[in-house]
């Protein structure tokens, strides 16, 4: 199966619920006018159902390589930090941004996430984080739009929500989220260190 946008270490198995999906998207009473649409890690089957959902909407693939294997949780959100650096400078690892070609308008993102719900640190999953602030950061570039754009994630397991928060969820209808979070907002989330791993400078600012 091909994963469009990530790959197989991405991959997302559960079987969407396109029935929750349409009565999700009905109560955005604005989606009949969207222009364009981003999708990140879904296969080719479920892409065929996007395009049936928006067959006006100009479809923007989103692109995003998959994090260095030396990338773990624990880097990210070491136990012992030297606050004084007196032995080495603080710094997060670089992950990956997603790409698309151009500047196109968007309106709606959406996202599939993996989540495997027998281990007991799910919410400490490298791939779910990385999907997750990628896709905050490509929300909140969105620019001069009459309104934010909508952030549809797809998942088994709840959303980080020190990112997608309880007021700017829209609606949930079973594993379909749909958030319309503030650009302005987001930016600020973006700005302060995702994890401990650095403790005053923004991932990749260095």
């Amino acid at each position: 199966t091909e994963w469009f946008g990530t790959g197989k270490m991405y991959a997302s198995v559960f079987e969407i619920n396109w029935s929750d999906v349409a009565v999700a998207l009905e109560e955005l009473s604005d989606s009949g006018e969207f222009k364009g649409t981003g999708y990140l890690n879904f296969d080719e089957e479920e892409m065929n159902r996007w395009n049936d959902i928006f067959p006006d909407s100009e479809h923007v693939p989103l692109v995003l390589d998959h994090v260095p294997s030396d990338v773990t949780w624990e880097a990210l959100y070491p136990e012992w930090i030297d606050e004084e650096e007196e032995f080495e400078v603080s710094a997060c690892p670089a992950l990956p941004r997603i790409r698309f070609h151009g500047k196109p308008r968007l309106d709606l993102i959406a996202v599939k996430l993996p989540c495997n719900r027998a281990l007991n640190n799910w919410s400490r999953d490298v791939v779910r984080f990385h999907l997750q602030i990628e896709v905050a950061r490509v929300a909140a570039m969105v620019k001069g739009y009459r309104r934010p754009v909508y952030v549809v994630l797809m998942t088994e397991c709840f959303p980080m929500p020190n990112l997608f928060g309880c007021k700017d969820l829209v609606v949930r209808r079973g594993n379909v989220w749909v958030y319309k979070p503030e650009p302005d907002e987001l930016r600020q989330k973006l700005r302060v260190p995702v994890g401990s791993c650095e403790l005053a400078v923004a991932l990749n600012d260095k």
